[in-house]
């Protein structure tokens, strides 16, 4: 974005601790421990350390819904407004996100395709989004977007709807809590469309 000069473009940093960075000692190997997503263009800097919270500009983020209420645990699938990756790194991953675009379309709100990871992470984890989901995704797109969604409140899940770590590359990123809520429901239908396997 920033090359072709599109507006829509962050700087992401990423810090992992390659022995494990939960400080209930529950994580073993590469773990996210803070992150960082500056837009310069909106002037919006995101920034979290793990177990001490998440912060727009300076002022702590609280977990809410796009729907305007405090917490979205309860956010309906109908109500939902997703952002889809579009990965061109092949012919495969094309056809997973077009088919996943199909299947979502008419279950939300609204659907955005937005190719930017960081900035959608971060747009999550501020309530703008309620859900992202992309494929082929690089640890450098998503590792400070992975503790960042996580401070606030959000979920991150590999597809098999699993807490998703630093080597996952194919993500489910929700502002709801739990395994049980909208990241579930969204890797159901992707599941029934075929959107998980490239």
């Amino acid at each position: 974005n920033f090359q072709a000069g599109l507006p829509m473009f962050c700087v992401s940093i990423g810090v992992v601790s390659l022995t494990g960075g939960g400080s209930d000692g529950g994580e073993d190997g590469p773990v996210v421990v803070a992150g960082v997503i500056y837009n310069p263009i909106l002037n919006e800097m995101v920034c979290a350390v793990r177990n001490r919270g998440c912060y727009l500009n300076g002022e702590r983020l609280k977990p809410r819904s796009n729907s305007g209420s405090d917490s979205d645990d309860s956010l309906e699938l109908n109500q939902a407004l997703i952002n889809v990756g579009f990965p061109v790194s092949s012919e495969s991953t094309l056809r997973a996100s077009s088919s996943a675009v199909a299947a979502l379309a008419t279950k939300v709100r609204g659907l955005r395709m937005i190719a930017s990871a960081s900035q959608v992470m971060s747009w999550v984890a501020q309530g703008k989004f309620s859900a992202y989901v992309s494929w082929d995704l690089n640890a450098w797109d998503v590792a400070a977007g992975m503790v960042i969604v996580e401070e606030s409140g959000g979920f991150v899940s590999n597809f098999d709807g699993r807490r998703a770590d630093i080597s996952s590359r194919d993500l489910v990123v929700t502002t709801s809590s739990g395994g049980s809520g909208l990241s579930d429901e969204i890797l159901c239908i992707l599941k029934e469309n075929d959107c998980l396997q490239y």
